[in-house]
């Protein structure tokens, strides 16, 4: 069943296109036009008609005014569910997310259309943190498989029991190069209580999944789009390079 606020929002991101500024940004990010239409990746205008969840209004106003002109990236379910948005400004460091009732029965998370037929039919998965991220690999990893945004570095028990579920073949983990993305991919210890944390691959293989860490050179697959575009992105991300 769908909730009130729930059937606001799709309501409203139904009406949404994309600005040509807007489109020009996205496709510098790495994105293509068929990963944008896929992903339904739209530019918030306020809507006409307001807004009556108050945990909505007070983050965003009673027409969503706070989101004006901030990229928007629906948050979809394994089933196709509406769950929530996840809204990143062009002029700024700003994200924000917005979740709604559904998301506490689904999976959060960005990743292409198809994702759980994908894996079903012996596709991998590639496991990033942001959509940019995601844009980037879609260009180059092959097409039986599905990339999957976490929104933030680290597996949690949702995922790793979707993946688990779904994931016949083998999970690519491809997070961020940096001292967050290595313990969410590795694990780490505790220095507070000395005690090991499990980080992504230990979770997967506990779930029974063959998990991989895709070592690379870059920031973030996002990172290595910007720096060297398509040629750089198909010499980097290669299933043969495991």
């Amino acid at each position: 069943m769908t909730s009130q606020v729930g059937g606001w929002l799709a309501a409203h991101l139904a009406t949404l296109e994309l600005s040509e500024a807007c489109e020009g940004y996205l496709l510098g990010r790495g994105a293509s036009p068929s990963t944008i239409e896929r992903l339904g990746i739209r530019e918030w205008v306020p809507a006409k008609t307001p807004c009556t969840n108050t945990h909505f209004t007070s983050r965003y106003g009673a027409h969503g005014e706070k989101l004006d002109q901030m990229v928007v990236i629906p948050l979809y379910g394994p089933s196709g569910t509406l769950v929530g948005i996840e809204a990143r400004s062009r002029f700024e460091k700003r994200v924000t997310d917005f979740r709604l009732p559904e998301a506490a029965w689904n999976v959060v998370a960005i990743n292409t259309p198809r994702c759980a037929e994908a894996l079903w039919a012996g596709g991998a998965v590639w496991v990033v943190e942001g959509v940019y991220d995601l844009c980037a690999l879609d260009w180059c990893i092959p097409k039986t498989d599905a990339v999957l945004a976490t929104l933030r570095a680290g597996l949690g028990k949702d995922v790793v029991e979707f993946i688990a579920r779904f994931c016949t073949n083998r999970v690519y983990m491809v997070y961020d190069n940096d001292e967050t993305g290595r313990k969410a991919t590795n694990g780490w210890v505790d220095t507070a209580t000395s005690k090991r944390r499990f980080g992504a691959l230990e979770l997967l293989k506990r779930a029974g999944v063959h998990a991989v860490d895709y070592r690379y050179s870059g920031k973030d697959p996002g990172d290595v789009w910007s720096k060297g575009g398509l040629g750089k992105l198909q010499r980097t991300f290669v299933v043969s390079g495991v």
